[in-house]
C-alpha cells in the first residue's frame, strides 16, 4: 500500500509480529510513516530468524527494537481500539521439522507490550480460494498439483506454477514456472514456441585454469552506497545502485559460476566428483504411446544440454562426508543431486535411487529397482527397458520398435538422451573409468 502512494494512518506505538524480511520491511516502513521506533516481536533468537541479516541489521540501525524470545498470546482493546499486546516469554526448545529449535513458553512469564496498532507479518500462504469446487487436484496441503518440467495438473488443458504450486518461494522461480508451462501449451497446441536467443557463454581449458586461479584470491566486495541513517526519514531508497565503474570492479570478481564451478571435485578428498566435456546438444526427444497392441509417436519433447563442463558422481569412493554440499554455490547436494556413476556392477545393482553403469559400449540406468540400456553402436544405438526395445540413430529419431509389454499413457524417450549425453561425455574425458568391459566383481 504504501508503495503505491497509500499511506495508512497508524497510532504509536506500533508492534510487528514475525522473524522474516517482510516483517523487517513492514517495521521500517511503519516507522518512516509514524516518526517513532517501532517494536518486533519474536519467538526465537536473532540467530533464528529467517530475515537476511543486513534486513536486521538496517532494522535495528534505524532505532527500531527487536524482543526475542516473546510469543504473543492476544491483542487487548479498550474503547474500540487496541491499546496492547500479551506475551509470554520463551526458552528454545528441541529442533522440530524444519531444523529450528521450538520456542517453548516459560510457565508465569506474561506481560504486556503496549500498541496502538499491530502489524502481523507471520507466515506466508497463497490465497486458494478460487479453487473452492474446482476440479484441479490438490494436496493435503492445499497446494496445486502440477508436473515440475511442465505445469500440467490432472485437469486438462489447466497448468499451474508459483506459490500456488512450490508454496513461499521466489518471483524469479514463478516467473520460471511460467515460461515452461507456456512451453508446454505451446507444445500441447502444436505451435512453435519462441523463446530469446541468448549467447552462451563458454570457456577454453586457458580461461577455466585463470578463473580458477582467481579463486585462490580474496578480492573485497564492492557494496553499493547506502543512505545515511539521518536522512531515512522519508522512502528514498536506502541501498543505492553501482556507478559504472564501481559496477565493473565488482563484476571484475566474477569467477564463472554460471559456466563452469567444479568446486565440489576440488572439495571432495576422495575424488568422487569428477568433471567431464558433454556435447551441447538440442534435440526433439520422441514421446511413444501404445495404441491397439501397437507403440506410435505421439509427440515430441525438448532435450537441451547448454552447458558443456559437468560433473559426474562416483558412488564407491563417496562417504557422504557432506563436503560437497557444504561448499556448493549453488546450494546443492551434489553427491545426491549429480549422475550417480557406479564403477562395479554390484553397487549399481544396491544403490536405492537413480544410478548408471557403464562397460563397454553400454550404459545401463537403474531407478526404483527398474533397468534401461542403452547400447551404443557406430551408425546408432538400442534403448531397452522392460516394454520397449527401440532403434535409434545418432539423433535420437526412431528407425524401430519393438513393443514387449503394453503400457499406460506416454513414454519420453528422455531417459535415452541423458543416458547418450552422459556416456559419450564419460567416454570422451574419463575413458580410464570404461577403458575395459567391467565384469561382476
Amino acid at each position: 500500500r504504501v508503495a503505491s502512494g497509500d499511506w495508512p494512518g497508524l497510532g504509536s506505538p506500533v508492534v510487528v509480529l514475525g522473524g522474516g524480511n517482510t516483517a523487517m520491511d513492514a517495521a521500517r516502513s511503519a516507522h518512516r510513516l509514524t516518526g517513532q521506533p517501532v517494536t518486533v516481536l519474536y519467538r526465537r533468537t536473532r540467530e533464528e530468524m529467517p530475515a537476511d541479516p543486513e534486513e536486521v541489521e538496517d532494522l535495528l540501525a534505524e532505532g527500531n527494537t527487536l524482543r526475542e524470545l516473546v510469543s504473543p498470546q492476544r491483542i487487548v482493546r479498550r474503547d474500540g481500539g487496541v491499546v496492547a499486546v500479551v506475551c509470554v516469554r520463551t526458552r528454545l526448545g528441541e529442533p522440530g521439522p524444519d531444523g529450528r529449535r521450538r520456542p517453548v513458553p516459560i510457565a508465569g512469564s506474561e506481560f504486556e507490550v503496549p500498541a496502538e496498532a499491530v502489524l502481523v507479518a507471520v507466515g506466508q500462504r497463497p490465497e486458494m480460494g478460487f479453487l473452492t469446487g474446482s476440479r484441479i487436484p490438490t494436496g493435503k496441503d492445499g497446494r496445486i498439483l502440477a508436473d515440475p518440467e511442465t505445469g500440467a495438473t490432472g485437469l486438462a488443458h489447466v497448468y499451474a506454477g508459483g506459490d500456488a504450486v512450490r508454496g513461499p518461494a521466489t518471483i524469479v522461480e514463478a516467473c520460471a514456472d511460467g515460461r515452461r508451462a507456456a512451453e508446454a501449451m505451446c507444445r500441447e497446441l502444436r505451435i512453435p514456441f519462441r523463446s530469446w536467443s541468448t549467447a552462451e557463454a563458454s570457456l577454453s581449458s586457458d580461461e577455466v585454469a585463470r578463473a580458477k586461479r582467481a579463486r585462490a584470491r580474496i578480492l573485497p566486495r564492492r557494496d553499493p552506497a547506502v543512505l545515511a541513517i539521518p536522512s531515512r526519514g522519508g522512502f528514498d531508497l536506502v541501498e543505492r545502485c553501482l556507478g559504472e565503474e564501481e559496477a565493473r570492479v565488482e563484476a571484475s570478481r566474477c569467477v564463472q559460476c554460471a559456466t563452469f564451478c567444479d568446486k565440489c571435485v576440488e572439495v571432495c578428498p576422495n575424488r568422487a566428483n569428477l568433471a567431464y566435456e558433454a556435447e551441447a546438444v538440442a534435440w526433439r526427444v520422441p514421446v511413444l504411446a501404445c495404441r491397439a497392441g501397437e507403440v506410435r509417436i505421439v509427440g515430441e519433447e525438448p532435450f537441451e544440454v547448454r552447458q558443456g563442463r559437468q560433473i559426474v558422481h562416483l558412488v564407491e569412493p563417496c562417504n557422504e562426508c557432506g563436503n560437497c554440499a557444504t561448499f556448493c554455490v549453488h546450494e546443492g547436494q551434489p553427491y545426491r543431486d549429480k549422475p550417480r556413476l557406479c564403477l562395479t556392477l554390484p553397487a549399481f545393482q544396491d544403490e536405492p535411487g537413480i544410478a548408471f553403469f557403464i562397460a563397454g559400449d553400454e550404459i545401463r540406468r537403474r531407478e526404483g529397482g527398474k533397468e534401461a540400456t542403452l547400447s551404443v553402436k557406430e551408425g546408432g544405438m538400442t534403448f531397452a527397458d522392460e516394454r520397449l526395445i527401440v532403434e535409434l540413430d545418432r539423433g535420437l529419431r526412431v528407425q524401430h520398435v519393438a513393443l514387449k509389454a503394453a503400457f499406460p499413457g506416454t513414454r519420453s524417450l528422455g531417459e535415452a538422451a541423458e543416458m547418450l549425453v552422459l556416456f559419450r561425455g564419460v567416454k570422451g574425458s574419463l575413458p580410464f573409468l570404461i577403458e575395459q568391459e567391467v565384469g561382476d566383481g
